[in-house]
């Protein structure tokens, strides 16, 4: 088990965590259903 903090920095940072991670983020830009 490990325990993390973690921190957003940026508003960037924050519309990749709402979406679920990096990956995520792009992915629906590029399809256009983000």
């Amino acid at each position: 088990k490990l325990e993390a903090l973690c921190r957003i920095d940026t508003a960037n940072e924050l519309e990749y965590y709402r979406h679920g991670g990096i990956l995520h983020y792009v992915l629906r830009k590029m399809i256009g259903s983000a």
